[in-house]
């Protein structure tokens, strides 16, 4: 039997992150969802659907996903550089997870940031100019 690590979805309760409210968060993690499974359309993304199932998903696309919200907070805060850890790849399943990956991500930085507290901005024009990724050259 497999012992499912559930995210901690601390959001769903309490929301603590000061720069961006939920949509905003869901409107750039829907972004980047469709930016790199190109077949989807924005409507069609919920935070419930499961990658792979719903969306047919690999590994390859999951990563890029990771690296293109890694890419879009790099800028986030000049004390700290953002790093998306990848580490828990192999537990993401629901866009959702996704969401909670960056949505940690963000709570530290801004923990981080102390009395400099500069608003976190997502760079959409970083999205915007990466390739997609695994899509021949």
């Amino acid at each position: 039997f497999y012992i499912i690590m559930t995210f901690a979805k601390t959001w769903k309760d309490n929301w603590n992150l000061k720069s961006m409210q939920f949509d905003d968060l869901t409107n750039v993690i829907v972004e980047v969802i469709t930016k790199q499974l190109d077949e989807i359309e924005k409507d069609e993304v919920s935070l419930s659907a499961n990658l792979v199932i719903d969306y047919e998903a690999d590994s390859v696309d999951i990563v890029a996903i990771l690296l293109y919200l890694e890419d879009m907070f790099k800028n986030a805060s000049e004390a700290t550089r953002t790093v998306v850890p990848t580490d828990k790849l192999g537990q993401i399943v629901l866009v959702e997870d996704i969401f909670d990956i960056i949505y940690e991500v963000l709570i530290e930085i801004e923990e981080k940031m102390g009395d400099d507290f500069t608003t976190i901005v997502p760079d959409f024009d970083a999205l915007e100019k990466r390739q997609k990724m695994g899509a021949a050259a």
